[in-house]
């Protein structure tokens, strides 16, 4: 399996072997800088996630959120914490609602956060509202097998 790291200078997607993700010198494949290959959570644009929802072997978790939402800033270490711990089964992104409507739109959103859940470039479940940890980890668990 493959996981994708998005590239800090270029913002290119990069596919590398997850048994690869511990060795140095991983390159961007377009701009050949140094990729940051430890576990993090990346914010993205909608536009990106379309790509990397197409580009994705592992499923792809994503935090829909805004910087003044409350609820938002309660679930978003703890979804950093669920990414750190399963960075081998899944990719997790953050998106900024209110930077990039057309995700609200498109999956429709109508609270946040909201958690999305995409495996085979589909949407298979959306969450609303802030998930306990175990939940989080248990529905990574199932979409990863």
């Amino acid at each position: 399996m493959k996981k994708i790291i998005l590239c800090d200078s270029c913002g290119a997607i990069n596919r590398i072997d997850i048994a690869r993700l511990g060795s140095h010198g991983a390159v961007c494949g377009k701009c050949s800088k140094d990729l940051d290959t430890s576990a993090k959570v990346q914010s993205i644009t909608f536009d990106k996630l379309e790509k990397i929802i197409n580009h994705a072997q592992l499923p792809v978790v994503v935090d829909a959120y805004a910087d003044w939402c409350g609820p938002c800033k309660m679930y978003g270490p703890l979804f950093n914490e669920v990414a750190q711990e399963l960075w081998n089964k899944a990719e997790f992104y953050k998106i900024d609602t209110e930077k990039n409507p057309m995700i609200s739109v498109k999956f429709g959103i109508r609270g946040i956060p909201t958690t999305l859940f995409f495996k085979n470039k589909q949407l298979i479940n959306s969450q609303s509202g802030v998930m306990q940890k175990t939940d989080l980890g248990n529905t990574i668990n199932y979409l990863s097998n």
